[in-house]
């Protein structure tokens, strides 16, 4: 199968790793595959060193002439089959493009639980240029039809993210904990994110506060980078956290993180899909998150980790304080969030339900 994902975002965010790790699998599967983006993005060189074919092409206005014609020459003369987007802005142009092309079909991806605009140039896109929908949880599929209703819930089809889990069950070097200079017996709560207002920081560093209250050799590594950063400084000065929390900036190796910590905590005010709760619990680490978005579609509340109410500082820090207490309940969760990803969230799962709809759409024959 000949298949083309769209993707325009010049960022370089969880869609784009979703979207890399989607097409080396194909890939690897035999198909032959390709991206298509803007010139000069982190997507297209990341695609590139990771062997993927990587087509440019400079994206002015959704329904441009001069976008919609390179796009149509391209499908064209390349053959192929399905056409994924990553947005709305490439589901516009690619999708006009390619009702110029025989047997080119164009699937939407959502990945975030933003509902659909009750506006022409969406009710178009998506009933008449899109043959299907993708989204990636439940919630993101309850999002698009609570405010669009002229949309056909048959043709969303809900596939969750999925991982490698291998390189997360490795055994732990301890590099990490190392690296923070932590004692052996000291607790480590992990957070992996942007250092910004959507991750709920400003909840989790007074909760982490009255945690490390109760038990002082407890540490949490905020992984990432982000405006929220003096804030976390003059907050940890003005609490004498400066010893405790620890500001890594970005680590690639997010492998070694996860098997380093004792839990994770992903307190987030919205979220797209929360992949870092799916690598702890490959990691075999319990999880601490909030009741938004996709996340309690990923841990189960009790029995993989806690799911807390959004902005609730006091029921995050009974969730932390629980995990760091009892250590046989952390590793009791721990196990069952790994058994939980290798059921439901493994790239190998993903990627056969992407084929599965793949074909479907290929063997029905028809434009929507």
């Amino acid at each position: 199968m000949k298949i083309l994902f769209a993707n325009t975002i010049q960022m370089f965010g969880g869609g784009e790793v979703w979207m890399l790790r989607a097409l080396t699998e194909l890939q690897r599967r035999g198909h032959t595959v390709a991206l298509l983006c803007r010139p000069g993005t982190q997507v297209a060189q990341r695609a590139a060193a990771a062997g993927i074919l990587v087509h440019t092409l400079p994206v002015r206005g959704d329904f441009g002439p001069i976008t919609i014609c390179r796009a149509a020459r391209l499908l064209r003369r390349e053959k192929y089959q399905i056409v994924l987007t990553n947005m709305d802005k490439e589901l516009r142009f690619m999708g006009v493009a390619a009702r110029f092309v025989r047997d080119c079909h164009v699937i939407a991806r959502r990945g975030i639980d933003y509902p659909l605009k009750n506006r022409w140039r969406y009710r178009f896109a998506y009933n008449v240029l899109a043959s299907a929908v993708i989204a990636n949880s439940h919630a993101t599929k309850n999002a698009l039809l609570r405010n669009a209703p002229w949309l056909d819930a048959q043709r969303i089809h809900v596939i969750h993210n999925g991982i490698n889990p291998a390189p997360f069950m490795t055994p732990s070097t301890g590099n990490f904990r190392r690296w923070l200079g932590l004692e052996k017996n000291a607790v480590l709560i992990g957070f992996v994110g942007q250092l910004d207002e959507r991750k709920g920081l400003e909840w989790l560093l007074p909760a982490f506060a009255e945690v490390h209250r109760q038990c002082p050799d407890v540490h949490l590594a905020l992984v990432g980078e982000g405006g929220l950063r003096p804030w976390i400084e003059n907050f940890c000065r003005d609490h004498h956290l400066g010893d405790r929390v620890h500001l890594t900036g970005f680590i690639a190796d997010v492998e070694e993180v996860m098997r380093d910590i004792d839990l994770l905590v992903l307190p987030s005010l919205w979220e797209g899909f929360g992949i870092v709760l799916i690598e702890a619990m490959a990691a075999g680490k319990p999880c601490v998150t909030t009741r938004v978005s996709s996340m309690p579609e990923i841990v189960v509340d009790g029995e993989t980790g806690f799911v807390v109410p959004v902005q609730d500082a006091q029921a995050l820090s009974n969730a932390l304080t629980t995990l760091v207490q009892d250590r046989n309940r952390a590793e009791i969760m721990g196990q069952a969030g790994r058994a939980r990803v290798e059921r439901h969230f493994t790239l190998a799962r993903m990627v056969d339900e992407l084929e599965r709809l793949f074909r479907q759409i290929t063997d029905n024959g028809t434009k929507p």
